[in-house]
């Protein structure tokens, strides 16, 4: 468990091979030869589109994390093709959208942690 700005606990997931993984007071870490940090904003419109595609449910997880079926929600660089999963410090992950940054390697997770 690790404890949020307002004293609460929240569960976390354990890493996988020893590496760190993203966590709200982290904000941004290195893993497997990409960038993660995290974002917090609606859902709604990502999740409508990509239910067009594939019948996932959209779900937050114990931890904060934003979920699509299995994956955990992706927002990454124009030039990853949407839909492509990809190993993130939280689990696999679905790119569903996309963000504005400059960095090809960095991938944005999904959460519930503003506080």
């Amino acid at each position: 468990m690790e404890r949020t700005r307002s004293g609460t606990k929240r569960r976390t997931y354990k890493a996988y091979y020893g590496l760190l993984i993203l966590t709200a007071t982290l904000g941004r870490i290195s893993y497997s030869g990409h960038t993660e940090t995290w974002y917090d904003l609606p859902m709604d419109k990502v999740v409508a589109n990509a239910q067009e595609d594939i019948p996932c449910e959209y779900w937050i997880r114990d931890d904060g994390v934003k979920m699509f079926g299995q994956w955990v929600i992706v927002a990454s660089h124009p030039s990853v093709t949407r839909y492509t999963l990809v190993e993130t410090s939280l689990g696999q992950g679905i790119v569903l959208d996309r963000h504005t940054a400059g960095d090809t390697e960095l991938y944005d997770i999904a959460t519930d942690w503003k506080e």
